[in-house]
């Protein structure tokens, strides 16, 4: 007979967490890898983006779980392009579409990728680790008091 085990975890503080701001030019699948190869890290791209208010517009998510070690984080781009399609215009040669970037964070728009550290990680050395890769121009832990986070964003 097969006994199964059941775990029961207490409460946990959802407002407990870290964040890095990144600088990089770099996409983000290519960040993503740089950062695992440097940080010894296991980020994977989820096949669900982050959507903003119910918009079409769409940031990259990139996950980090290691349940043996309690490691949780997510890799965000915090810099969307919306396109704006005008039915109306004629096609002409000099027609462009109307864009508008769009911030995961508006509190971080100078941020290019966000990492959110849930559990199981050191911001501190994560920062100095990210600081070797010479594809991020700047990173650093944002003061968290200052920033207000849209609890709207749905993965």
């Amino acid at each position: 007979m097969n006994k199964k085990k059941r775990y029961i975890l207490d409460d946990i503080d959802e407002g407990e967490f870290k964040l890095i701001s990144i600088h990089s030019n770099c996409e983000d699948f290519k960040l993503a890898y740089l950062i695992n190869l440097t940080c010894n890290s296991r980020f994977i791209k989820l096949k669900k983006k982050v959507h903003e208010n119910g918009s079409k517009v769409e940031f990259q998510i990139f996950e980090w779980i290691d349940i043996a070690r309690g490691i949780c984080c997510y890799l965000f781009s915090n810099r969307s392009l919306s396109f704006k399609d005008d039915l109306e215009k004629g096609v002409g040669l000099f027609d462009i579409p109307e864009t508008k970037e769009l911030y995961l964070i508006q509190d971080l728009k100078e941020a290019d990728y966000i990492i959110k550290i849930n559990s199981g990680i050191d911001a501190a050395s994560l920062v100095k680790e990210l600081e070797t890769i010479k594809e991020v121009s700047y990173c650093y832990q944002p003061h968290q008091s200052k920033i207000t986070l849209d609890l709207s964003v749905n993965f």
